[in-house]
């Protein structure tokens, strides 16, 4: 993917403002070049500016929290003070906008930092808030929903109950897999279930 020069593409104004809502997506395309090469310093400040102009923006407090964890990820998991930087962003996020997304990964680092009963109840409202969207009609049941769902259920330890959601999710779109695959592992590395239950899981989510 190629990305446009700075010089090329005046996004901010000379008070550091977003010169035009358009241009949030092409800045975070270049925030995520700067992921991808680890150049934390460089996505962070561009994810700061969008930040101070539109700090309950759901996109972008799911950047920033998505790139703590990845920062966390980077560190082999060691780093303790950038899991809980993620959590807190999730966690806000979540609370901010209500964000399923939000929700199921603050219900999953949770469970990552050792708080089994906190990880049980965000992930059994998530999956609530979602059931619920579905049942009175605000949206129909597709791949991102149905895998959220999976997602709480193994957290909470119900592998069947897990398989079937991550099935189904697959079922309505197999791009889902790019999603969650990477929640799915570090659940399944930290749960430690039977070899045969693994490979169910992750035959389910097509991983």
């Amino acid at each position: 993917m190629l990305f446009m020069k700075p010089a090329e593409t005046p996004f901010f104004n000379q008070e550091g403002s977003v010169i035009n809502s358009n241009a949030i997506d092409r800045i975070l395309q270049r925030v995520w070049a700067f992921i991808a090469k680890e150049e934390w310093a460089k996505a962070e400040e561009l994810l700061d500016k969008l930040l101070a102009g539109k700090p309950w923006d759901r996109k972008l407090l799911l950047n920033k929290a998505q790139l703590r964890k990845r920062m966390w990820l980077a560190s082999n998991r060691d780093n303790y003070e950038l899991l809980q930087d993620a959590l807190h962003l999730f966690s806000r996020c979540h609370l901010l906008t209500g964000n399923p997304e939000a929700g199921i990964n603050t219900a999953t680092l949770l469970l990552l930092s050792g708080n089994e009963e906190e990880a049980y109840r965000k992930a059994a409202e998530v999956a609530g808030h979602c059931r619920n969207l579905i049942m009175d009609g605000t949206v129909e049941l597709d791949g991102y929903l149905a895998a959220i769902i999976g997602e709480a259920n193994l957290i909470r330890g119900r592998h069947e109950a897990a398989q079937s959601w991550y099935e189904t999710a697959c079922s309505q779109d197999e791009s889902i897999t790019e999603v969650f695959r990477e929640n799915m592992n570090l659940l399944l590395d930290h749960t430690v279930p039977e070899s045969k239950t693994v490979k169910k899981i992750r035959r389910a989510l097509r991983a």
